[in-house]
């Protein structure tokens, strides 16, 4: 659910992750709470308007969310990444680490020594 996703939410109205975590919660709940006492909803997300009546569901997408799925250049712009899995699995992390531009800011610490002091204390 990208849409409902608290983090970016959060960071846009300025408030805490855990605060729009419960409001989200909150308002799945009182969805339940109305079809269980047989209350007919309308919910209105703008691509999409989701009916539910008599607790039947009903869904029905824009004609601008319609025509834009359609399109065939859609899929490449809601991918993360266009690298094949095959390619992604084989590639060590620390190469891209290391090419990355946070990675030659920053030095990776020594393994056995991040070790060997952690096991100290």
């Amino acid at each position: 659910m990208i849409y409902c996703n608290p983090v970016p939410i959060a960071a846009a109205c300025l408030l805490g992750k855990e605060v729009v975590n419960d409001a989200l919660n909150t308002i799945f709940l009182a969805i339940i709470d109305l079809i269980k006492y047989n209350k007919d909803l309308n919910l209105n997300f703008g691509f999409a308007n989701i009916r539910i009546a008599n607790r039947g569901l009903k869904v029905v997408f824009s004609q601008d969310y319609k025509s834009s799925c359609k399109d065939k250049t859609i899929e490449n712009q809601m991918k993360r990444a266009i690298t094949p899995v095959s390619q992604t699995w084989k590639s060590s992390y620390t190469k891209t680490f290391a090419q990355s531009t946070l990675g030659t800011l920053l030095a990776k610490p020594n393994n056995e020594v991040v070790r060997t002091l952690n096991d100290k204390t």
